[in-house]
């Protein structure tokens, strides 16, 4: 049987201290805490939707040059959530080797069109799962010829994952952009809620990054972007980027 060590259960103390939903760079900071405690050093922090789809812009560690090619082959990932839904209540942490045998995955479209372009071999996913649904997904990836997570490691990652899952709902409900009840001093949205997508381009909107920008990162087109962005401007009653910015921080406060 495998025990988390001394060793591992300072490391994970450590990463779950450093963890807070107050945090502007909540995501980065869970990839860079992997990476220091854990070595983990190529990681993507996933959002998923009502339909356990993957978002298209996730935060990333030294991952960002693959996702272009990432979405050619998504469905051929053996790691989606839709794929491990069953799996997924009783074990949250899952590698592309228990789904699939060295042989099957070496003969894969997976793995010989998008993993070993880059180098990558082992892929390991963290779901964060809470109240029944699949929240978002961390993912590591390593080359071959490097060491992967141990057992000991799996498993406590299998007890962060408990911890991450109450994070991050928490940081959802708390940064929850879309608000429409009429109440008094809150947001209010003038045709309906936002799609995932507008989400995604509202947040970048946020960072003040230009629509060609925009673009690239979601892979979709800037005219795409433009009536994402068009689309918000009339939910938010709102004519600039400035007004719906302000909007976006500034009521419901």
């Amino acid at each position: 049987m495998t025990y988390i060590s001394e060793n591992n259960y300072k490391k994970c103390l450590n990463l779950m201290d450093g963890i807070s939903v107050s945090d502007k760079d909540f995501f980065k900071t869970i990839l860079l805490s992997f990476e220091k405690w854990f070595g983990f050093s190529h990681s993507n922090f996933w959002i998923c939707d009502e339909s356990n789809n993957l978002n298209t812009n996730p935060y990333t560690l030294n991952t960002e040059y693959t996702h272009k090619d990432y979405f050619t082959y998504y469905c051929e990932d053996p790691l989606t959530p839709q794929k491990n839904l069953n799996r997924i209540p009783k074990q949250r942490v899952i590698g592309n080797l228990d789904i699939q045998t060295p042989r099957e995955y070496e003969n894969s479209i997976f793995y010989n069109e998008f993993m070993r372009k880059y180098g990558l071999y082992y892929n390991l996913g963290i779901f964060l799962y809470h109240e029944n649904k699949i929240l978002g997904l961390i993912d590591f990836a390593w080359p071959k010829n490097e060491k992967i997570a141990s057992s000991e490691d799996i498993l406590s990652l299998e007890l962060l994952s408990r911890f991450l899952s109450q994070k991050f709902h928490e940081y959802q409900s708390l940064n929850q952009t879309n608000v429409v009840q009429k109440q008094e001093g809150s947001l209010i949205l003038n045709n309906g809620s936002l799609s995932s997508r507008e989400l995604d381009v509202l947040e970048l909107i946020q960072r003040g990054i230009t629509n060609k920008e925009i673009a690239d990162q979601l892979f979709i087109s800037v005219n795409t972007v433009k009536k994402h962005v068009q689309s918000l401007y009339k939910k938010f009653d709102v004519t600039n980027r400035t007004s719906l910015c302000f909007k976006v921080n500034n009521e419901g406060k």
